[in-house]
């Protein structure tokens, strides 16, 4: 044996090509590091019109940990190399979008500065950020890349930042500490330096968000959207000549909720959305059905119960939220798909529940899963609701009920998916201590989540398959 290799990822001696030839010399197996890291949650930051400026990341630090705020030097190299240069961005968010993350400055951001890239990248300063001429000088580095930095309040008030406010666009407040406090800070930063602009993190539900957008905020990081935001992106126009989809829209999910769901409603639909029998077709090869012929799915009221229930029920839902985006779109977006933000939210949801359902497989019915993850947040798409809209939620909210007490795992699962979206993890703790879910099952679930969404976008926004829907 030749002498140990402190380089080795393995850990373990390397083979001298004589003992290479021996059957029973064992191949040194990989060892995973345990600073590997993974996403936590991604959240869009957003401004009162509903604009994604970009999508705030949190990673665990290594293995062992189950909370955002714990990352440390020897973690920032996985991060980057994970999630920005061995698997790129677009992977775990859509094209062109913006990642941001809190870090603490190690030359390792300078090295992957370009790869990452810098000028699609937010690096927010962790808490009392160390200001050293070194780490300004780094910062200064990274600005002549492009990358944008952002730092809460009291790191550019309490700290050396405060001289370099020049190098910050971006001051971010803390929804879960003293608001009061963090705001009064924040209009001194904005008064010595205009042109920077406020981020409230922490929004965990709809009312913070407005609250902050109502105390002065130009962004909020939340899961969900106030209801101001929706209506200002409503398209009053087509909801006039398309009132009946609006409608029915939540009557088809709704149905899908039953024990035995009657997908007339959804055929009733198709008839009167004709091009969504193609849209059909194209989702069902997404969805890896393996289609041998697609003239066999032409007819979608002949095939559809020859489809598997739990493919079925998530490709009407798709098909839902795909008819449902339309009526928020703007002119200049009529040929892009699932790229307003609250529906991908709503999507991400419904397929995080899905995985997290899948790894349970013994005791849950996973037919329902896709469409309880949907539903359940789904009354917080609508800007405005009828008389028929606000029937249908309640008899949705009542079988989701029903289910619950049937199935509590259900229940379990998605008071789990809540307490991430909005990072109370003592909850989440309870449920890894009592090994119903692991810590893997857990974030593993929410990156395939992440990943799938994405793979969705993408695939939907083929040019060949623009002129489906309209």
């Amino acid at each position: 044996m030749t002498e140990n290799n402190s380089n080795s990822l393995t850990g373990a001696a390397s083979i001298s090509p004589v003992e290479k030839n021996r059957t029973n010399v064992k191949t040194p197996m990989f060892v995973r590091s345990k600073d590997r890291c993974h996403i936590m949650t991604r959240t869009p930051v957003y401004n009162k019109s509903g604009s994604v400026l970009t999508y705030n990341f949190r990673y665990t630090a290594g293995e062992e940990s189950f909370r955002p705020d714990e990352v440390q030097k020897k973690h920032v190299k996985h991060i980057i190399i994970g999630f920005y240069v061995r698997r790129h961005l677009e992977q775990f968010s859509f094209e062109n979008a913006f990642g941001m993350t809190s870090l603490p400055l190690t030359q390792d951001i300078t090295k992957f500065s370009k790869p990452l890239p810098a000028n699609r990248f937010f690096l927010h300063l962790q808490e009392k950020q160390e200001a050293t001429p070194t780490f300004q000088h780094q910062v200064n580095q990274l600005r002549r890349e492009a990358m944008t930095i952002a730092a809460d309040v009291y790191t550019i008030v309490y700290t050396n930042w405060y001289k370099e406010i020049y190098t910050i666009s971006y001051a971010v407040i803390d929804m879960s500490k003293d608001i009061e406090e963090q705001f009064f800070l924040a209009k001194n930063i904005v008064k010595k330096y205009p042109n920077i602009k406020i981020i409230c993190d922490r929004c965990d539900n709809v009312n913070k968000a407005q609250i902050a957008f109502e105390a002065g905020a130009d962004y909020v990081c939340c899961p969900t959207f106030p209801k101001e935001v929706l209506k200002q992106n409503f398209n009053s126009l087509y909801f006039k000549n398309n009132r009946e989809d609006y409608e029915q829209i939540s009557a088809i999910l709704s149905e899908l909720l039953q024990p035995r769901p009657n997908y007339q409603l959804f055929l009733d639909f198709l008839n009167r959305n004709k091009e969504y029998n193609s849209l059909a077709i194209m989702l069902l090869d997404f969805l890896n059905v393996g289609i041998e012929n697609d003239s066999f799915f032409i007819d979608m009221e002949t095939s559809l119960y020859d489809l598997d229930p739990e493919i079925l029920h998530r490709l009407i839902c798709i098909i839902m939220m795909i008819k449902f985006e339309l009526f928020f779109k703007k002119p200049v977006d009529k040929d892009k798909y699932i790229k307003f933000e609250p529906i991908r939210q709503v999507l991400l949801r419904a397929k995080f529940v899905d995985e997290l359902v899948t790894s349970k497989l013994q005791t849950l019915d996973v037919t329902y899963a896709f469409t309880i993850g949907l539903c359940s947040n789904i009354e917080l798409l609508y800007s405005y609701t009828t008389n028929n809209i606000n029937s249908y939620i309640e008899r949705m909210d009542a079988r989701l009920g029903a289910i619950y007490a049937e199935q509590p795992d259900f229940s379990m699962i998605m008071n789990v998916v809540a307490s991430m979206e909005c990072l109370d993890l003592e909850y989440v703790d309870g449920i890894m201590a009592s090994e119903f879910l692991t810590r893997h099952e857990i974030l593993f679930a929410y990156e395939n989540a992440l990943m799938w969404l994405a793979s969705l976008e993408s695939f939907i926004n083929q040019k060949k398959y623009q002129l489906m829907i309209k």
